[in-house]
Formats: structure tokens, C-alpha cells, sequence
């Protein structure tokens, strides 16, 4: 009787542990994922700022994995649904947002002539 209260108790203490070690693990991914992408947020939004007139604002709606390679995130500027992007987060920029953009023709009439890749933008400011 003695043996089979221990075992029960070493089992429970064993799921228990594996139970806290994998929850661990999720939530260190979790939060990393979140870095991740409050980084590239903050990246799109100064892209944003220096190369569309009249930026006011942006709004992201969605961060997925791309199938082919990296990441697509969505969004649109200046709370103008019609002004929508898709930025492109490659593994040959080491998965860190520079210039991969698709937009509407809408928002394409409000990019500056001369875009500033994010590279230059950050040069610049140093």
C-alpha cells in the first residue's frame, strides 16, 4: 500500500514538472513572437512616416507566416481601410523589415518619389 501511494505521488510529481517545463517553454515563445513583432511594427511604422505624405497613423491587422519565406504583416495608414499594405519580412534581410511592401494603387499615390529604404532612414538619423 505504502509503495503504490509513493509511486502515485512520483508519477503526479513527474507530470507535474513536465506539465511546468512545458508551459514554460510556450510562454517563452509566446513572448518571444510578441518581441518579434512589436519590433517589426515599430520598424514599418518609421518607413511609413518618411516615405507617405500626409501619414498620420497606422493600424496592423494581421502577422502570419508566409508558406514561401519569412513573414507578410497587414495593415493600413491614416484609419483609411483603402490604404492598405502587406510588408515583407524576409530571411535575406535577416527576418528584420526593410523595403518588401505591396500597397493599394490608393496608397501608392501618397509614397514620396524617392523611397528611403529602412536601412537609410535609420542611417540618416544617426
Amino acid at each position: 500500500m505504502i509503495v503504490v501511494k509513493r509511486k502515485t505521488y512520483l508519477n503526479v510529481g513527474i507530470i507535474a514538472l513536465i506539465l511546468i517545463v512545458v508551459g514554460s517553454y510556450l510562454i517563452y515563445k509566446h513572448n518571444e513572437k510578441e518581441k518579434f513583432y512589436s519590433e517589426q511594427k515599430e520598424r514599418i511604422t518609421t518607413y511609413m512616416k518618411y516615405n507617405v505624405k500626409n501619414y498620420k497613423s497606422i493600424t496592423f491587422t494581421n502577422f502570419k507566416r508566409n508558406p514561401m519565406d519569412g513573414y507578410d504583416i497587414t495593415g493600413y495608414i491614416n484609419n483609411d481601410k483603402k490604404l492598405k499594405f502587406t510588408a515583407g519580412i524576409r530571411s535575406t534581410e535577416n527576418y528584420q523589415f526593410d523595403v518588401d511592401m505591396s500597397y493599394t494603387d490608393k496608397l501608392d499615390n501618397l509614397m514620396i518619389k524617392n523611397q528611403k529604404t529602412l536601412t537609410q532612414i535609420e542611417k540618416e538619423k544617426k
